[in-house]
């Protein structure tokens, strides 16, 4: 039983400890993500059967009203149209064109029109008063590892819908909580682009299938451990002091 604890093995048995107890964590991570998901999804499906209302009517966005709908009548602000960069829709690369909205009440929010290929350049907009209908998103925020957002007073381009930059930027009173993703314009445009953005998939991803494989090579990890540890016990003293002298 000693040869066990000799310091070969005890870094042995750490090791072994560091990667079960790790790749336990990294299930229980999945798991956690997985119920991320599914609030995410139920809160989408909720508020996005709700009936639009007029946004001067509208309670006070939070993250349990994301993603429901609000109408705006009003003029767009072109002279401060942002985009929001490296995008993809339907397999293309491209951008997302955002414009502050003047509400008929004063309110300025800032509206997402839609996503636009590299390859296309987008249409003018109309500076008419018009009615919109679209989502209400919440202000997004840069994680541990995102791209970085310039914050030189001139810069137009943005990796994320990052509110308070965005108003600091275009030197406007834009509403720095929410935004609007677009869904319709009435009078409407004749283009096609800027398209609408498309809505996430309301699927649960993959992440208990990641989590049963890490629960699965974790077992796997512990049960080659007591494999090794239980041999290692049944060799005869003579065989590990040969090895010792081998090795030495």
């Amino acid at each position: 039983m000693r040869r066990l604890f000799s310091p070969r093995w005890m870094l042995i048995h750490l090791g072994v400890a560091l990667l079960i107890v790790t790749m336990i964590n990294l299930a229980f991570w999945q798991l956690h993500r997985l119920d991320e998901k599914k609030a995410f999804n139920e809160r989408v499906t909720a508020n996005t059967a709700k009936p639009v209302v007029d946004y001067t009517k509208a309670a006070p966005t939070t993250l349990s009203s994301e993603w429901s709908r609000a109408a705006f009548t009003g003029t767009y602000d072109t002279e401060h149209s942002v985009t929001i960069i490296n995008r993809s829709q339907d397999g293309a690369a491209g951008y997302d064109i955002a414009i502050p909205f003047t509400n008929e009440d004063g309110t300025v929010i800032l509206v997402n029109r839609g996503f636009v290929p590299l390859s296309m350049t987008a249409p003018k907009t109309t500076t008419e008063k018009l009615t919109i209908v679209g989502y209400i998103r919440a202000t997004q925020k840069r994680g541990a590892v995102g791209a970085i957002d310039s914050t030189d007073p001139t810069n137009t381009e943005f990796h994320r819908f990052d509110l308070p930059l965005i108003a600091k930027a275009t030197k406007t009173e834009l509403l720095t909580s929410s935004y609007v993703q677009l869904i319709k314009e009435d009078p409407a445009s004749t283009s096609q682009w800027p398209s609408a953005v498309a809505m996430p998939e309301l699927d649960e991803g993959s992440h208990l299938s990641y989590a049963v494989q890490w629960f699965f090579f974790s077992a796997t990890a512990f049960t080659a451990w007591v494999f090794v540890v239980r041999r290692k016990l049944r060799e005869p003293l003579s065989d590990l002091v040969a090895q010792e002298q081998t090795s030495a």
